[in-house]
């Protein structure tokens, strides 16, 4: 492996280069700092609801497994493939439609309530 002297890889800069160069850095960080603190209250949204659909679906498998049906089974009560249903409950971060999650719960004889509340903002 050779070795390279920093001032051979990079060309030579004079002061106000150097100054113009770093201010230009400086500002470029900044910017992007702004950047990641206005997208974090999406983030933090965007995390709540996953947190919200695993819980979910969590409870979803636990009552079909409390029932004693199986994947192959909930995949003829319900239309959807098994492997589609594995990955619905095995997912970190589950994206189900609604109407997926209505055909889930009424395969196992329960009824999903959707219901609007006001945010906690």
């Amino acid at each position: 492996m050779l070795k390279r002297d920093r001032e051979n890889i990079y060309p030579r800069m004079t002061p106000q280069e150097r100054s113009a160069m770093e201010l230009a850095i400086a500002e470029e960080t900044a910017g992007m700092a702004q950047n990641i603190a206005a997208i974090g209250p999406a983030v933090a949204r965007l995390e709540s609801e996953r947190r919200t659909f695993a819980a979910l679906v969590a409870e979803l498998r636990a009552a079909r497994e409390a029932a004693g049906i199986s994947l192959s089974e909930m995949a003829t009560r319900t239309g959807i493939q098994k492997s589609a249903l594995s990955r619905l409950e095995n997912s970190k971060a589950p994206n189900p439609t609604l109407s997926t999650l209505q055909r889930y719960a009424a395969a196992i004889d329960m009824t999903l309530n959707v219901s609007l509340q006001p945010s906690r903002n």
